[in-house]
């Protein structure tokens, strides 16, 4: 039997984004969005919860950490991540059990974005979404954090790997992505950094 994939994102950005790869992975891939811009951790813990009541064998949540970073919303934050985070969640009563893995990027998915396209992003650090977006916009100008955007382009992953120039890759974001956690586990860095090669690799997903 074919595995099952829960892939829950916080905001649009990573609902178009995972509907746009769902059909390149050997598995079956649901998306499941919260349909919020600034999701209540409550909410994803619900999702998480209902994922796992209906059967699927792993479920992977994709984490912006831009507004986890300190303070009550950090402490929040790492006292659900502790919970689910890379453990098997077993239902006894139905003999359930499924796989819950937290995939974070820091400041958000549109860094993963960038990563598509330059190495020079690997470490730098950026202030707010809107300078992170101006950078995104040098190779994808008309990028936008919209609907109408998102449904005009074919798929946020064609948009990010379309063979046009500037030229991006999926192979360049996951080196990117990979070489963004060494460096950051060497600095001890909180900022710049994003786990999405791990999504890609669970869902059988290389260009």
């Amino acid at each position: 039997m074919r595995k099952a994939i829960a892939v829950i994102g916080e905001g649009i950005t990573e609902k178009y984004y995972i509907e746009s790869i769902k059909g390149l992975s050997p598995f079956t891939v649901l998306p499941k969005s919260l349909n919020q811009r600034a999701s209540s951790l409550k909410d994803l813990q619900k999702a998480i919860d209902k994922a796992v009541a209906d059967g699927y064998d792993e479920v992977y949540c994709l984490i912006d950490m831009d507004d986890k970073s300190e303070g009550k919303s950090k402490l929040d934050y790492q006292t659900l991540k502790s919970k689910y985070h890379d453990k098997i969640i077993e239902k006894k009563k139905t003999g359930i059990s499924c796989k819950v893995v937290f995939v974070e990027t820091e400041r958000c998915t549109e860094l993963w974005f960038l990563y598509h396209f330059t190495k020079s992003a690997i470490t730098r650090k950026f202030n707010s979404y809107d300078e992170l977006e101006r950078e995104l916009r040098k190779h994808r100008p008309n990028y936008e954090k919209k609907d109408a955007y998102f449904k005009s382009i074919g798929g946020l992953h064609h948009e990010m790997t379309v063979k046009r120039a500037p030229q991006g890759s999926l192979a360049n974001a996951i080196s990117n992505a990979k070489a963004s956690i060494k460096s950051k586990e060497a600095d001890e860095r909180l900022h710049t950094y994003s786990e999405m090669h791990k999504l890609f690799e669970a869902l059988g997903i290389s260009e």
